[in-house]
């Protein structure tokens, strides 16, 4: 067995090589030919019977020598050229000039091989064609048909196989392509909503808060282009990103923003994650529950893993008399695509709004699990 390995992991998948065919299928009849052969010596009624075993397989695998050639010849003719040949005008033309070609070399074939094992010589042609029967005839024209069917039939498998897995391949890049597009998206987001941060302490005349800010958004970013190069991280990495993020927010809104982490004690290392998950929720939790008010706001962000399941969950509180912020729709629309595409429906995010909290929830399946 072969196999092409393509983008995404995916393998076409060649069941045989060429050779290996041609191989197999002359083989196929000479398998024929040898249960032919035992049947016959194992048949009292046979005009066989009598004959050593390995003399009448000698002589059946001669009889159907003209079949194998013939199914190996077809073999390579739509292994080759199986696009043409296997539609409908030129299947009844290979069909034809199969049966035309073959039922008489076939047929003489055998009066040939029966006559020098059975006889010692050369056959009268004339003579043993006029007693050959319809029937035997018509069974020669079977084995024909039957030989041109198996391999008519496998070129049209193969290449509906070969079919599948190239719509297989497009829609596997189609959602990679998607994919990026997705996390591209949340990089310029993410800076930003990250200068926006640096821009409000700058204004606010703190030039020392604003340049540690600056260091620690050179920190972020080389996460981000770090990532970036990445299909998978950590959830222990994506939970310092998020760390590391709120910790340049609290510069920027003091007292105002208090921050309640509870990650359970699990080995987060070992669990792969698509990298900035997370992010977007803690911005969106920051954009709307924290900026567009002057009161102190709580943010509840949980991390914990229950029946094979990683949950990321932030909740942020909310004020009667706090403006509602318009945004985007970037966050939460992107990381429900993103989860989408790399999970199915074995991932979802969870939004939950109440007049006095606001809850987003990730949850993916833990790959180490699966």
């Amino acid at each position: 067995m072969t196999s092409i390995v393509t983008r995404q992991g995916l393998q076409r998948i060649e069941p045989i090589t060429e050779a290996s065919l041609m191989g197999y299928s002359f083989l196929i009849w000479m398998f024929v030919a040898v249960t032919h052969a035992i049947a016959g010596a194992l048949d009292s009624g046979s005009v066989h019977f009598g004959q050593t075993q390995s003399v009448l397989v000698l002589e059946y695998c001669l009889i159907f020598l003209p079949l194998s050639l013939l199914s190996c010849v077809l073999a390579w003719l739509y292994w080759n050229h199986s696009e043409r040949l296997l539609h409908a005008a030129w299947l009844a033309v290979v069909a034809v000039l199969s049966c035309a070609i073959s039922l008489p070399v076939l047929t003489l074939n055998k009066m040939v091989v029966t006559a020098l094992f059975d006889q010692g010589h050369l056959p009268n042609f004339g003579m043993e064609w006029e007693n050959v029967s319809p029937f035997t005839l018509w069974v020669d024209f079977c084995l024909v048909l039957l030989a041109f069917c198996m391999q008519a039939g496998f070129a049209a498998w193969r290449r509906s196989l070969v079919r599948e897995q190239e719509i297989q391949l497009s829609r596997n890049l189609g959602m990679e392509l998607k994919l990026h597009l997705l996390q591209g998206q949340l990089k310029p987001h993410f800076l930003f909503n990250s200068l926006n941060s640096i821009s409000a302490l700058v204004r606010g005349h703190d030039r020392r808060v604003a340049g540690k800010a600056m260091y620690q958004l050179q920190d972020l970013l080389r996460y981000v282009v770090h990532s970036g190069k990445h299909e998978w991280v950590t959830v222990a990495e994506e939970l310092q990103f998020v760390r590391d993020y709120l910790d340049m927010q609290t510069l920027r809104f003091g007292d105002r923003l208090q921050i309640e982490f509870e990650v359970s004690g699990q080995d987060w290392l070992r669990v792969p994650c698509p990298p900035l998950l997370f992010q977007p929720l803690v911005e969106n939790a920051i954009h709307h529950g924290v900026e567009n008010h002057q009161q102190a706001s709580v943010l509840e962000i949980s991390l914990f893993e229950r029946l094979g399941l990683v949950h990321f969950r932030i909740c942020n509180t909310k004020h009667a008399n706090q403006k509602r912020k318009p945004g985007h729709g970037l966050g939460l629309s992107s990381t429900r695509e993103r989860l989408e595409i790399l999970f199915g429906s074995q991932a979802q995010v969870i939004v939950k709004d109440s007049e006095e909290r606001f809850l987003a929830e990730i949850v993916f399946p833990d790959m180490t699990q699966v």
